[in-house]
């Protein structure tokens, strides 16, 4: 609730903040929803981004991730965020972490096999690491609180926070409800760019901001905006921003048809049937350019 009441504050605070996009720097955008008087989602015109207003800088989201994140996906799971005792994390191994969701069958069909070199973006504290290294690849993670990536360390993950040790040459970047969170996505983007090997694949998993998942669910898509989610993703904000390059972006309820994803060729640019999933999946190669 403190941090709730703190949001509201600081909103009313940057009330008067010059409303552009955080990601494009466009000031051209029309407002598509409202809470309260203070706090709005715009959609910016230019790169198509849906951004909370007024939006939080650089330095106040490195400490908030530092120190005052918490999640969780629903009720029923462990927080995302939380640390488990060391009795509760030697069972968790054991079980292969079975409360948390498994990746590893998505990232198996788009590289098609069971090896390469993978980041999880955003990683918490290691557990995704852990499935993808348990099915083969040689996964490492980045998660931009300390405190968290040290955790890494009790499960034999290797998790970095800082974005300069993070090795080149990978075949995929994987990101877990994370691009949401971040100020610049275009700068996310950059960064995987130039860690990823030239036919190397951009993977995100996050909510969807689309117009589709709003008229099939308009009370949940109001609330999935806001003090965690300053940005929502949509469709055409991942088409227009990856408009050079091949991608392959579907919806689906939090599964997804792994022979359809081993089908993408890589070299298309596919949106798929299904638009009103409750999350959306963008994969895309950011260093292929379709002519």
């Amino acid at each position: 609730m403190r941090q709730k009441v703190n949001y509201l504050i600081r909103s009313i605070i940057n009330f008067n903040q010059r409303k552009v996009c955080p990601n494009c720097g466009s000031d051209v955008r029309k407002v598509i929803d409202q809470k309260y008087f203070f706090t709005k989602l715009i959609k910016c015109e230019n790169c198509k981004l849906n951004f909370r207003y007024p939006t939080d800088s650089q330095s106040f989201l490195n400490d908030f991730y530092q120190s005052n994140y918490q999640a969780s996906y629903s009720e029923e799971t462990l927080s995302i965020t939380d640390l488990p005792s060391d009795e509760r994390l030697d069972q968790l191994m054991k079980d292969n972490f079975p409360d948390k969701r498994n990746h590893a069958p998505f990232v198996r069909a788009v590289l098609r096999g069971s090896s390469g070199k993978v980041l999880d973006y955003g990683c918490s504290w290691g557990y995704s690491v852990y499935h993808l290294k348990q099915a083969g690849y040689d996964a490492e993670g980045f998660e931009l609180s300390k405190q968290r990536a040290e955790f890494g360390k009790k499960i034999n993950v290797t998790i970095h926070y800082a974005q300069d040790s993070v090795n080149s040459g990978l075949d995929l970047i994987m990101s877990n409800h994370a691009i949401e969170h971040i100020l610049v996505i275009a700068d996310f983007i950059k960064f995987s760019s130039s860690k990823l090997k030239k036919e190397g694949i951009f993977m995100a998993f996050c909510p969807n901001g689309s117009a589709e998942y709003r008229k099939r669910e308009p009370d949940i898509f109001h609330v999935n905006w806001g003090f965690l989610h300053p940005n929502y993703l949509d469709i055409e904000f991942a088409s227009t921003t990856f408009k050079r390059n091949p991608f392959l972006i579907l919806t689906g309820d939090w599964t997804y048809d792994v022979n359809l994803l081993s089908a993408w060729d890589g070299q298309s640019q596919i949106v798929g049937n299904k638009r009103d999933g409750k999350e959306l999946l963008i994969i895309a190669k950011p260093n292929v350019f379709i002519d």
